[in-house]
């Protein structure tokens, strides 16, 4: 299909730079010391923020979460910065979300200072949506290129349900209809086509080192993810682990060519250009 290659490395560049740690953190607010403790208690309850820090000399020394908050002197219950993972501004997404995996908050730096806060639930941003529903659509491109060209001449039919082969066949129809060119396997479910990869020993080593029902598993978070991205839904508490899982699953599948996601529709031209240009005079 022409001109996905380029939407494969365009996607590539979003999940790897278009999308950094400081299009979703906030501005950190920070307080002396010496401030009034139950003034800043107040303040993160009626803001409400999750996260504020402590400042020592004009420099934040370390901060206080609101879940832990209680009556000691403020520089008795923070958590010194040494104990905290710290990332710059320009940190790509996908090592956010893996540092949130295991940790409640980051702070994003610049200058050397903390001067930005990430929670989980940043990632209700517009532009952690826009991120993922690259990242969903990316994650789909690959996995049908690799199932096709596995199972070449749709010879994956015999291995999908009557009824998941029947869907597929009325919604490329339906698509011709429109004067839309897609093949078969492009009108497959999302879940369908992990199977097919699944099902396959090769594949599963090759591309995606988990077991038939891990993958099954997998799948399902990601299309549960895909639901609510498209419907506007909240999507931490349902769906933090199937992004925790996508970003690292991603991050495999994009060490795969471009070539083998999606040919280019110059890659013959560039052939005979490189075999012109080894060519010795006579």
């Amino acid at each position: 299909m022409q001109g996905q290659t380029n939407t494969v490395d365009s996607l590539r560049r979003v999940f790897y730079e278009g999308f950094v740690a400081q299009d979703i953190a906030e501005p950190i607010a920070s307080f002396d010391t010496t401030a009034d403790i139950d003034a800043v208690g107040t303040f993160m309850v009626d803001r409400p923020l999750s996260v504020v820090g402590i400042r020592h000399n004009g420099m934040i020394i370390g901060c206080i979460e609101q879940a832990l908050y209680d009556d000691r002197p403020l520089t008795e219950q923070l958590v010194p910065l040494s104990e905290i993972q710290i990332v710059a501004a320009a940190t790509p997404l996908h090592t956010v979300v893996t540092a949130l995996s295991v940790a409640e908050f980051l702070l994003v730096s610049a200058l050397g200072q903390p001067v930005g806060v990430i929670v989980r639930n940043d990632f209700e941003k517009p532009p952690m949506r826009m991120w993922l529903f690259g990242m969903v659509t990316l994650f789909e491109l690959s996995l049908t290129r690799i199932v096709a060209n596995h199972y070449q001449d749709d010879s994956w039919t015999e291995f999908v349900s009557a009824s998941r082969y029947a869907k597929a066949v009325s919604l490329q129809s339906e698509r011709r209809r429109r004067n839309q060119s897609v093949r078969l396997i492009d009108c497959l479910q999302l879940g369908d086509k992990g199977q097919l990869l699944s099902r396959s020993e090769q594949l599963r080593k090759t591309y995606w080192d988990r077991s038939r029902s891990q993958i099954k598993t997998v799948l399902g978070q990601i299309e549960a993810l895909r639901n609510n991205l498209a419907h506007s839904q909240p999507l931490v508490t349902e769906n933090w682990d199937a992004i925790v899982r996508i970003s690292a699953t991603l991050e495999r599948f994009l060490e795969i060519p471009s070539e083998v996601i999606s040919p280019s529709s110059l890659s013959p031209y560039n052939s005979q250009l490189k075999s012109t240009r080894n060519r010795q005079p006579e």
